[in-house]
């Protein structure tokens, strides 16, 4: 077997989440974007075939991407941040970030597309999750050895379709 090099990819890339006005880019990130999945799975036995598993079947999906954002833009903690809203006055701006208590997290879902750098404009490349909710925590450290990151995870939730993750053009149709 021959090997391909050209197959091999690498570096970092942009993230997209959700469409048109709200659309929030994430291009400077700090320590990479990380896509995961989680599967979970019961195995089934019988009395009769002691400890031996005769089954197993899958229970659940998880996807989740996360992004170290390393920009500090207070308009943009809002658009990531369930809880959270944005009060301007006179050029002046402040966060002002609730509980969050009760919120429902899914409500929120929209689309989030990873998009490699070396490949931005080649959707073959790309990862979509159809409708992905976000997780985001403040991790701010104020020294001389550490940057200020957004911590965000984007997490699929199934769409009408059941899907949570999509490799390469979500445009394709087998019809």
């Amino acid at each position: 077997m021959t090997q391909n090099i050209n197959k091999i990819e690498l570096g970092p890339a942009i993230v997209e989440y959700g469409e048109g006005a709200d659309k929030v880019t994430f291009e400077t990130t700090i320590g990479g974007v990380v896509l995961t999945t989680e599967t979970t799975y019961r195995e089934q036995k019988t009395d009769q075939t002691g400890e031996s598993v005769v089954g197993k079947r899958i229970t659940g999906r998880n996807v989740h991407v996360t992004i170290p954002f390393g920009e500090y833009e207070l308009a943009m903690i809002p658009k990531i941040m369930a809880g959270a809203s944005i009060v301007t006055k006179n050029g002046n701006s402040k966060v002002e970030i609730k509980t969050g208590v009760g919120v429902n997290l899914i409500d929120s879902a929209k689309k989030a597309i990873i998009k490699p750098l070396a490949r931005l404009t080649d959707a073959d490349y790309w990862v979509t999750l159809p409708l992905a909710y976000s997780e985001t925590d403040l991790s701010y450290s104020y020294n001389n050895e550490n940057e200020r990151i957004t911590n965000v995870t984007l997490r699929a939730t199934p769409d009408a379709r059941n899907i949570v993750l999509i490799l390469g053009d979500e445009t394709v149709s087998a019809v």
